[in-house]
This record gives structure tokens, sequence and C-alpha cells, in this order.
């Protein structure tokens, strides 16, 4: 009987330290996958809404060296080198606002979705939706934008695709 007792005893400790270390391993991914859920969702919340006030000065009265100070500070701290954060706003960054600028529209994020994919990689496939409204109308519209994300281990980006080519060139039609 006692050593019945002891089997049973083990069994309950054995299986309580599994489910507490199952437990923390699927803390620990949540929270990874927040953080990089996080960062994709900052990068494209300011890389789409606007143009603000701020960049509307810069481009209009200051010379490109604010323009580059502007980006380094929204942008450079959520990529993961320097390769990655300058193909990001040399395709993307400031210039996505150059078009709703030149012919009057204002930009709003008003949903992110992501989807991870089932690459052993962290790489997301993200679809943004997108007012968009033409200064001093009441209506708006919105456009789904899509793209993919590939993130590393700190949760920063090492490669960002945003497909808006389109999107951007009807805004002048």
């Amino acid at each position: 009987m006692e050593i019945r007792k002891y089997k049973f005893s083990a069994t309950v400790i054995f299986a309580s330290f599994l489910l507490m270390l199952v437990g923390c391993a699927d803390n620990t991914e949540t929270k990874a996958k927040d953080e990089n859920l996080q960062t994709m969702e900052y990068v494209l919340e300011n890389a789409l809404t606007g143009p603000n006030e701020e960049l509307e000065l810069l481009i209009e009265n200051e010379g490109l060296e604010s323009l580059v100070k502007y980006e380094e500070d929204l942008y450079k701290d959520y990529f993961a080198n320097d390769t990655s954060y300058l193909d990001f706003v040399n395709s993307y960054g400031s210039t996505l606002m150059i078009e709703p600028m030149r012919n009057g529209y204002k930009l709003k994020v008003r949903n992110i979705d992501f989807e991870k994919t089932d690459s052993e990689e962290m790489i997301y496939n993200f679809s943004v939706e997108l007012q968009y409204q033409k200064e001093g109308s009441e209506k708006s519209e919105v456009e789904i934008v899509t793209g993919q994300a590939n993130l590393n281990e700190e949760h920063k980006i090492e490669d960002m695709l945003i497909r808006i080519g389109d999107f951007l060139g009807s805004l002048g039609n």
C-alpha cells in the first residue's frame, strides 16, 4: 500500500511539473507573439496614417536632413539593422505620404489583422483596413492593403512588404 501511495504521489508531482512547464512555454510564446504584433502595428500605423502636420511642415519648409531625422526617430528602433531600416524608409516611410499630400487626401488605419505563416521563421501576413478621405469632403472610403513582415527573435523587423502601389496611384484620378 505504501509503494502505491509513493508511485501515485510521484506521478501527480511529475504531471504537475509537466503542466507548469508547458504553461510557461505557452506564456513565453504568447508574449513573443504579442511583442511581434506590437512592433508591426506601430510601424504600419505610423507609415499609413497621415500625412500629419509635422510631416507636411518638414517636407514644405525643412531640408532633407530633417526628414531623415524624423524617420529615424519614428522607425529605426523597430528594425533589426540599418539595412532593413533603410530598405523600409526608402520604399515606404514618408514616401507613402507624398501621393496623398499631392492629391489632398488623409489616410487613417482603421484595423490591422495579422496571421502568422506556417514557416519556422517569424513571418506574418497582414491586412490593413485603410480609410482615406479627400480634404474638404465628408465622404470617406476604405481600401484593404496587404503585406508581409519578417521578424527576428528580438521582435525587430528584418523585412517588410506593403502592397499599396496601385492604391496610391489611384488617388490622383
